[in-house]
């Protein structure tokens, strides 16, 4: 169906360079094809003269003619696509689904303009406060409210009911993130669904038993606690630890933001989420949010067994070097790299843990949508449809380079060799329609204002994980103080 097998010319002129590309789209002129329609007249009746029998007659004879019709020029449309994708497989995959596109909408024309995340990230202020704006761009969970909030995308709800789309035919949650008061004004494109990776050989070597599927926070800080050693192989838990020579941590570092995916599935298992379902006041300063705090505190700057930014720096995946960390929370993708690098050491993946109010499945991911100021939406809806399809979402998840975006087509993700053991368990069967087992499903929602959330965070909440301050419950209070100021701004 698709290949990777494509020249150079041909990526640079799909791909576009850069930012300028997506902008000034919009200046270049329509393109416009002139069409040669050749049409075969099958039968066509002439006049001929002949001699019969030595006397001239005029008679009718049936003949076949070819005639070539000049056809009035045709006018293709230009539309321009702005997304984040890396440098190789992913930018090349893209690409093809350009083509492919193309084949099968001979009368659009794809101008795609690839960006590094990062870069992305920073760029599509500019792009979508421009003049003239992509037709079809890509947003990440803990931006989109912000921009849907002002107008930066349309309703996709129409195009969805005339095509015979249901929201139903997606990862319901999921599509939730990117929709209110009735609007879907995203659609998702990939599904990140979260787990416990843990190196089994670390296990072995240290004598701590698997987590298992049930595990709770109190049995994830305890086999943390047991993991985390220092080079004379001690416990963090032994009076003559030395955390200054940590050789091995229990876990990797998760950032206690709201702005990521893993820390939502905790706090919902102490009793609340960070924000009301209205997204008009946070819940920064509940038990549940200031008992999630205290405990990434205390992993990292009591028992010591999360590494900090200096002692992680230079190692490159904390968990897929195998010399670091024990586990690390981390969605599906964590599996398909650990294939592609060939890790040699053996590993499985567990649910996060359960705390007082339930165990949580968490799940993120981004979504494409058509922008407000398009000029062309109608050729952007498609392309949106073609990109979030059944069909591609499946050839997506075969080349297992992220997760689907649909419950009906989850099991194309599944490792074919069967490792790690319950990767089923905590990707695949808790996200499907029929599941009845004991996750309870989450996704986030960011609220408008989530930008100005995260520098509060940065102001209150850094120096407690950066071992700074202890007084998590104070630091709760005066960012609750504040983001409940930003959320009311945001007037729906």
């Amino acid at each position: 169906m698709f290949t990777d097998k494509i020249s150079r010319r041909q990526l640079l002129r799909l791909s576009g360079i850069g930012l300028g590309a997506a902008v000034l789209a919009g200046c270049q002129p329509k393109v416009v094809e002139k069409v040669v329609e050749v049409t075969k007249v099958v039968q066509e009746v002439v006049k001929e003269t002949v001699v019969v029998q030595g006397t001239p007659q005029v008679v009718e004879k049936v003949v076949e003619v070819t005639k070539v019709v000049q056809a009035t020029p045709k006018e293709k449309v230009q539309i321009d696509f702005f997304t984040p994708a890396g440098v190789g497989l992913e930018r090349t995959m893209y690409t093809n689904f350009i083509y492919r596109f193309m084949d099968e909408n001979p009368d659009v024309r794809v101008n795609v303009s690839f960006e590094s995340w990062s870069d992305y990230m920073t760029k599509l202020p500019t792009v979508l406060a421009a003049g003239v704006t992509p037709d079809v761009c890509h947003a990440h969970w803990t931006i989109a409210m912000d921009y849907i909030y002002n107008g930066a995308f349309i309703d996709h709800m129409p195009y969805m009911e005339r095509d015979g789309i249901k929201r139903e035919d997606f990862i319901i949650e999921l599509m939730d993130e990117f929709a209110h008061g009735g609007k879907q004004y995203l659609i998702p494109k990939d599904s990140a669904l979260y787990g416990c990776y843990y190196n089994k050989d670390m296990f072995d070597q240290y004598g701590v038993p698997y987590p298992s599927l049930t595990w709770t926070i109190d049995d994830f800080v305890e086999t943390a606690t047991l993991l985390t050693r220092d080079e004379n192989g001690r416990p963090a838990n032994d009076p003559k630890f030395d955390k200054t020579k940590i050789k091995v941590f229990g876990c990797a570092w998760v950032d206690p933001t709201m702005a990521a995916d893993i820390p939502a599935g905790f706090v919902n298992a102490f009793g609340k989420h960070w924000f009301e379902p209205d997204m008009k006041t946070s819940n920064f300063d509940s038990d549940a949010v200031i008992q999630y705090w205290e405990l990434c505190r205390k992993l990292r700057c009591v028992i010591n067994c999360m590494p900090t930014p200096a002692q992680a720096v230079g190692q490159g995946d904390l968990w897929r070097n195998a010399r670091l960390v024990a586990m690390k929370y981390d969605h599906q993708q964590n599996t398909f790299f650990a294939k592609q690098e060939a890790v040699q050491f053996k590993y499985d993946v567990t649910p996060l843990p359960a705390g007082p109010f339930g165990q949580y499945a968490p799940a993120a991911c981004s979504a494409f949508g058509v922008t407000a100021k398009a000029a062309h939406k109608e050729e952007g809806w498609r392309l949106v449809k073609f990109l979030t399809s059944e069909e591609i979402q499946k050839w997506i998840g075969e080349q297992k380079r992220w997760s689907v975006n649909r419950p009906n087509i989850l099991d194309v993700i599944a490792p074919t060799d069967g490792i790690p053991e319950h990767y089923a368990d905590v990707h695949i069967k808790p996200w499907k329609t029929d599941y009845t087992g004991p996750l309870k499903r989450i996704a986030m929602k960011a609220p408008v204002g989530m930008g100005k959330l995260k520098q509060l965070y940065s102001t209150y909440l850094d120096p407690v994980f950066t071992c700074q301050s202890e007084d998590v419950a104070g630091a709760a209070r005066k960012m609750k103080e504040e983001a409940d100021k930003v959320l009311a701004e945001a007037k729906w």
